[in-house]
């Protein structure tokens, strides 16, 4: 009797099972399909899948195909399904920006170049490995191999490595976005030291870098970039505009439009309200966007001083910036001045710029670009 109570019991758990493996699976094949569909002859379309559905999971976010088809978008976009893309002519183009740069500072940087093109050796010199670059993790070794070399030589190694320098190292690798996803390092970094109770190693830095030239690695740290956070958008266009220029850069762009019509002042509609350091922390210099506000609020009798304004848009980046004073003040403001409620989102005009970009690319491009991928994966 008991024996034949233990069997059922068995026999219910795996009746239980089955659905959810089918489901599963058949979530994988899709999933697979719909990247086929966005990049004929990917390689590993299912390995992608897993990978994909597989991150999402570990984030806690729907495995839904507004979610699958957001990524798969953005990774077409960036990569085509590559975890760490090749650049055309890269090698090429970060030794001739190197030179510009170094050009500004004629006898300093005619030794420096002479410096990288025989260090360590002439055969194996950096300047060589930087016109060998096809990837950004070549590039990214290159910038690394200088700092061991450069800890080495001034006997600083062990400071280096303990992770002192840190912030110094990593804002003047100009790697700044990296894998399939492109996803920004400064995320990457961020999400992984919330996640630890201990200091960053310089080695742990290396080690995040190395997980975002992966397959896994690179969604695991763009999907929650691109995902991850309340928006309030009607439309997924807008977080597609965000991924590339910033969180809540649109619904900010949208705010700066507001604040140029109750100001009267010329805004660039970026979707940055205040300047940050590149630690991401804000300057105290007051932006034209701050200078416009201040304004609009004087002139429409808000009854907000400088410091509520500042400390309103300390708050920017985040989704409680909408229930500031300083945000329905204007808001409300400008729905008294026109008749109409005014936009919540807008995509950043914003022009982009890089040795690997080699093309006219701006925010709204890439936004339309990504969001007529996803379209079509949603069709």
């Amino acid at each position: 009797m008991l024996a034949g109570r233990f069997l059922l019991s068995i026999l219910c758990l795996v009746v239980t099972l089955l659905p959810v493996r089918a489901e599963t699976m058949m979530a994988v094949q899709e999933t697979a399909s719909l990247i086929r569909r966005a990049e004929k002859g990917v390689d590993d379309a299912q390995g992608w899948a897993i990978d994909l559905l597989d991150v999402l999971q570990l984030h806690d976010l729907s495995r839904s195909r507004e979610n699958v088809c957001a990524v798969i978008a953005v990774v077409d976009q960036e990569s085509g399904f590559v975890a760490d893309p090749a650049v055309p002519g890269l090698g090429k183009l970060s030794e001739q920006a190197l030179r510009d740069k170094l050009a500004r500072l004629p006898v300093a940087g005619k030794a420096a170049l002479g410096w990288l093109e025989r260090t360590p050796s002439p055969q194996t010199s950096f300047m060589s490995r930087i016109r060998a670059a096809r990837t950004e993790r070549d590039l990214d070794l290159v910038y690394r191999a200088l700092i061991q070399h450069a800890g080495q030589k001034s006997g600083l190694g062990e400071v280096v490595q303990l992770g002192f320098l840190n912030r110094l190292i990593e804002d003047r690798n100009e790697i700044d976005t990296a894998g399939s996803m492109q996803v920004s390092v400064k995320f990457a970094l961020d999400m992984a030291k919330r996640r630890r109770w201990l200091p960053m190693m310089l080695d742990d830095v290396y080690a995040v870098r190395d997980q975002l030239y992966t397959r896994h690695g690179g969604l695991y740290y763009g999907i929650p970039q691109l995902l991850d956070y309340e928006t309030g958008y009607s439309r997924k266009l807008y977080r597609f505009a965000d991924y590339n220029a910033g969180r809540y850069a649109s619904r900010n762009a949208a705010f700066q439009k507001i604040v140029a019509e109750l100001s009267g002042e010329a805004l660039a509609l970026d979707g940055d309200l205040l300047s940050y350091a590149g630690a991401g922390k804000a300057n105290a210099t007051v932006t034209a966007s701050e200078k416009a506000i201040r304004k609009a609020v004087k002139r429409h009798a808000l009854g907000l001083g400088d410091t509520d304004i500042r400390n309103d848009l300390l708050e920017e980046k985040k989704a409680k910036f909408v229930s500031t004073r300083t945000y329905t003040a204007l808001r409300d403001a400008y729905a008294r001045k026109t008749g109409r409620q005014p936009a919540f989102a807008m995509v950043p005009e914003i022009g982009l710029a890089s040795p690997k970009i080699q093309r006219r690319m701006t925010t709204r491009i890439f936004a339309e670009s990504v969001d007529r991928r996803y379209q079509s994966c949603m069709k």
